[in-house]
Formats: C-alpha cells, sequence, structure tokens
C-alpha cells in the first residue's frame, strides 16, 4: 500500500517558531543592509534554530520511499535531459535509474555508506568505488555530492548534509535570508537560510566553485511541511545540472535486499570508477 505525501505535518510548535522568525526577519532587514552586513545576533539565532526545527521535523519522516525526477545536466558537453528514479528505504542502500525514455535505462546505481557501483546496459560495463568522494560527478553526472545526500536534501532532510552547526558570524542576505558559515570542511562553505529556516542557497566557499540553489513545492495547505521542489547545481567551468521533483511517493512496505541490490549481467566488464578520468 502506498500513498504520496506532500502533506508531512508540522508541528503547532514549528508553526509559532516561523512566525516569530518572520517578525524578527522583518525589523532586522528593515535597512536594506547591502550584502555582507552582520545579521543581529538574536535574529540570527532564531533563524538557526527553525533551520534545526525544520530538519527535525524532516528527519522524523524518512522511511521507505520512491521518487521520480526530471534530471538536466551539462557536464561540458552536449546537454542531456533523462528521467532519474531513486528508491530504498529511508536511508543507505540506495537505487537510482536513469532513463532516456520509456524502457530505455541509460544506468543503474547502488549506493551504500561506502560503496558506489554504475552499471551501463548500452556499454555492458560496470564501474565501482569505494569509500567516500564524489562518485556521481566521476560517472558524468555534474553533481558535488552522493546519491545518498541527493536524496536527503530532496526529502528536505538538509541537516544530514550540512549539519547543525555554524561557524563564525552570520550575514544578511537580502531578499533570501541569513548566511552562515558551515562548520567543517565537508561540504562546508556558505548556506543562506529563509526567515522560516529553509535552505535556499549553498555555496562551497571557493572561487569559481559550486552552487546550489533549492525551491520548494508550493503546497495548498499552509501547515504541510514545505517540501524541496527543485535543486539547481551550477559551477564556474560550466557544469550544472537540475533536479526537479516529478513525483514523492511514501510507502508502507519496506523494499527487499534484491529490489535494493544490482545483480550485474554475465559478462559485463567490473572497472574502477577512476579509469573514466573524470576528477
Amino acid at each position: 500500500m502506498m500513498h504520496t505525501t506532500s502533506a508531512n505535518r508540522i508541528r503547532p510548535a514549528l508553526m509559532m517558531l516561523w512566525a516569530v522568525v518572520c517578525v524578527a526577519l522583518a525589523g532586522g532587514c528593515a535597512s536594506k543592509a547591502p550584502r555582507g552586513a552582520l545579521a543581529p545576533a538574536d535574529t540570527a539565532a532564531t533563524v538557526w534554530n527553525a533551520y534545526k526545527a525544520y530538519s527535525a521535523a524532516t528527519e522524523r519522516d524518512t522511511g521507505p520511499f520512491r521518487l521520480e525526477t526530471s534530471l538536466r545536466y551539462n557536464a561540458g558537453d552536449d546537454g542531456h535531459r533523462v528521467i532519474a528514479l531513486i528508491w530504498g528505504n529511508g536511508k543507505a542502500p540506495l537505487r537510482l535509474d536513469i532513463m532516456a525514455g520509456i524502457g530505455a535505462t541509460v544506468a543503474k546505481i547502488r549506493e551504500t555508506d561506502d560503496t558506489f557501483l554504475a552499471y551501463s546496459p548500452n556499454e555492458q560495463k560496470a564501474y565501482h568505488h569505494y569509500g567516500d568522494g564524489k562518485a556521481l560527478f566521476s560517472f558524468g553526472v555534474p553533481v558535488p555530492f552522493s546519491v545518498s545526500d541527493l536524496t536527503a536534501m530532496l526529502d528536505g532532510r538538509f541537516g544530514s548534509v550540512f549539519g547543525l552547526r555554524s561557524a563564525g558570524e552570520a550575514t544578511l542576505v537580502p531578499g533570501m535570508g541569513i548566511a552562515y558559515t558551515l562548520e567543517g570542511k565537508r561540504p562546508g562553505g556558505s548556506l543562506v537560510i529563509s526567515e522560516a529556516g529553509l535552505p535556499v542557497r549553498w555555496t562551497d566557499g571557493t572561487a569559481d566553485g559550486w552552487n546550489l540553489d533549492v525551491t520548494y513545492a508550493e503546497d495548498a495547505d499552509a501547515t504541510a511541511t514545505p517540501m524541496p521542489r527543485k535543486l539547481v547545481f551550477q559551477h564556474g567551468k560550466g557544469y550544472n545540472a537540475i533536479i526537479l521533483v516529478k513525483e514523492r511517493v511514501r510507502l508502507d512496505t519496506p523494499f527487499s535486499p534484491e529490489q535494493l541490490g544490482l545483480e550485474l549481467p554475465e559478462g559485463t566488464t567490473l572497472l574502477p570508477l577512476r579509469s573514466l578520468g573524470r576528477k
């Protein structure tokens, strides 16, 4: 049995917190301070707490799911437009199929906490990688995150990707919210959070590096937990990718190990991912 979810309920306390945030930001940004101006400490704390509350609300809903997305990307060559299906029981292992059309699967991917396996039916080759790193980017999908991280972001679980601790002073970003420097090096960078506690932009902090913009689904039910609708990645070297959620489904029954596995056909050539030469 399954049901489509766009209405995961927010606790009343979270809604009250968002109302406080709106008032705080309205006062803090009334002077239309230029980018880089320091945010008032109390306002910065209120917005960060709203982000933590949002992260906690989305983490509670982790469970079996299926996502259908549209993926458009340019990895330094001609542009591509494909359908990407992602499914799993909440966290790793995860499965991702990339299709160019109905029945035309161009890649099958399985990711665990420390392994990445991608099978290309057209080439009858499979590529494997052990350890962390940007395996999807190495495989040709220009995003600086893992399948697990992408899934978490599309599910609103930004806290598991960007963490729940910031470092240094927060700055105002007119029209967007407040920018916080993230603690640590992975992923590091800066995260802009809206008055409602929603991440709306991430930058990796390097010159001509990665940027990510996040937009959210507009739900008729104002009490529903806002869920990301689109992720837009851009890199200074011209790489870009747009992931648009077409359908988000919660499942009552977990996927079996077989459904989350990736069995390679007999005769498949197995190669290390680094053999593709993409860095």
